[in-house]
Order: structure tokens, then sequence, then C-alpha cells
């Protein structure tokens, strides 16, 4: 008796050094207007798909997809003769890991170096520092790496009444995908640990305190911005009693919810809050 071995996963190493030029068959990611360009057979581009053949100084380097070199490159407009220009939003939920990493990290780093073009102390243009994505400034010396905005998320349980599953707190935005049951989330502030930023974040948008803190994992999220890293938490609110209250600005609604009824409304698939909610949750009996 025989089986199939199961399918491998494309192995995507990031990096920032042009060891070896660009050829036509090297992964090429084109990046307009926040959107990224998929080719009719569903692929990212080659170098060769980029009309003109960009020059190598227009071509960066994000690391390798199994051994071939991937690089971005920043195009003036989303011509549609070219193929499908999709958000990350709609990439994501169509690609496995490590390819919605990527064409995050594709985003990020071309978002980045249009928006850090000239130095903040002396205005002088900046210069690529070779082997890093970062620039540094020819006049005035200031090095400008490319920077990341942390922000935490937290799964909370409580105890569920006598005999009944633990609880999960769920809440709703009052921006982006309204209708969705999420997990409490917030930026990173400066000064601050990841821990510090989960009790604060709880504290200010729901009013419960937490403790049992444990790390689950971390995933950048372009949705949010080019430049975000999400760092997961799971929590526990002692206090079976305890019910939330919502700031009013960010959440317009928060419920517990037992873990073997958790609601459909949840986040896709793909997003580390969807990790962290099938993480706890119970499966319903039937």
């Amino acid at each position: 008796m025989s089986s199939d071995p199961p399918p491998t996963r494309p192995v995507f190493l990031p990096g920032a050094a042009a060891d070896v030029p660009a050829e036509p068959t090297d992964h090429c990611l084109m990046v307009a207007d926040g959107k990224l360009l998929v080719r009719p057979d569903g692929d990212f581009p080659r170098v060769a798909d980029v009309p003109g053949r960009a020059t190598e100084p227009d071509l960066v380097p994000l690391g390798t997809l199994d051994g071939v070199p991937v690089w971005a490159v920043a195009w003036e407009t989303d011509d549609a003769t070219l193929g499908r220009w999709l958000g990350w939003r709609e990439l994501a939920s169509g690609l496995t890991e490590p390819l919605a990493a990527l064409a995050g990290r594709a985003l990020q780093v071309v978002t980045w170096r249009r928006s850090h073009r000239y130095c903040g102390a002396c205005t002088a243009e900046l210069a690529d520092v070779p082997g890093e994505h970062a620039r540094r400034c020819p006049d005035c010396q200031l090095y400008v790496p490319m920077q990341l905005s942390p922000a935490v998320l937290v799964a909370i349980r409580r105890p569920g009444p006598p005999g009944a599953p633990e609880q999960l707190l769920l809440v709703r935005h009052s921006y982006g995908s309204t209708e969705v049951w999420a997990l409490v989330a917030g930026f990173v502030e400066a000064g601050e640990t990841l821990e510090q930023a989960v009790h604060r974040e709880v504290a200010e948008e729901v009013g419960l305190r937490v403790d049992r803190l444990v790390y689950f994992g971390s995933q950048p999220w372009a949705m949010s911005g080019p430049s975000v890293v999400l760092a997961g938490f799971t929590a526990y609110c002692p206090d079976p009693m305890s019910e939330p209250v919502v700031d009013g600005r960010e959440l317009t609604q928060a419920r517990w919810f037992p873990l073997d009824a958790l609601p459909e409304a949840l986040p896709p698939t793909y997003s580390i809050s969807r990790w962290l909610v099938e993480s706890v949750r119970v499966p319903a009996t039937t």
C-alpha cells in the first residue's frame, strides 16, 4: 500500500541583498497604488513580464522563493492590460503562506521607498544602503531604516457557567469590516512592551483586567498598513461576572460567546486573529 507524499509548501527566505543580477525568469512583484499585479495564469509576474524590462536599479530585492530570486518594482498605474491588480486582502484570501507574506513584503518595501525619498533632517535626497532595506543621507549621514509598526491582539477567555464551556470575548469595530466579530487589538506605543500594550488596550477598549498572558505568534498584516506586524496573545479574565464596556470610539459592540457557539462572522481564515480564535474554539456538540 502506498500513499502520496504530503504537498510541500513554498519556502520564502527574506533578503535585501542583490547577490546576483536579475534574470528574466526571476519572480518580480509589480506594485501600483497599493495593489499587486497577478498574471492571467494566477501567478506572480516574472522579470521578463515587466514592460520595457525594468532596469537593474528599479528592481528591489525581496529574497528568494524556492531558491529563485524575488524582486519588487514600483509601477505608476494599475494598467489593466497587464493582468489583474489586486489588493492585499484579495490576494491573501487566495494565497497560502508564505506567498501572502511575500505579497505583503512587496507592498511594504515599495511603499516605504516611495515615502522615504528625502532626508527629514536636511531634505537631501536619500541613497540606498547596499544589502539593506534602508537609506542614508549623503549630506548629514542620517540613517533611515525601514521601520515596522507593531500591534497586538488578544483572545480573552473567562469561565463559563457551571458545567458549560469557557467564553471568548469578541468585539465589533466602528471601522473596516464592521460586521465581523474580531479580537481586541491595537498599536504598541513608544516605551511599551508588547505585554503592556495588551493590558492597556484591553483596559481602554473594553474596561477589563486580564492575566495569564501567553504569546501565541505573529503575522505581517498589510491590510492595516504596509508596515504593520501583529503579535497575538491569549489571556484570561478571572472574574466570571466581568462585562465589557466598549469605548464608543473604536468599538461598537463587545460580547462573551461560549467557545462551542461562536458566531459565523469571524475574521478571515488567513489571519492570525482567526488562528487565535480557532486555537481556543471548542467543537459544538450535535
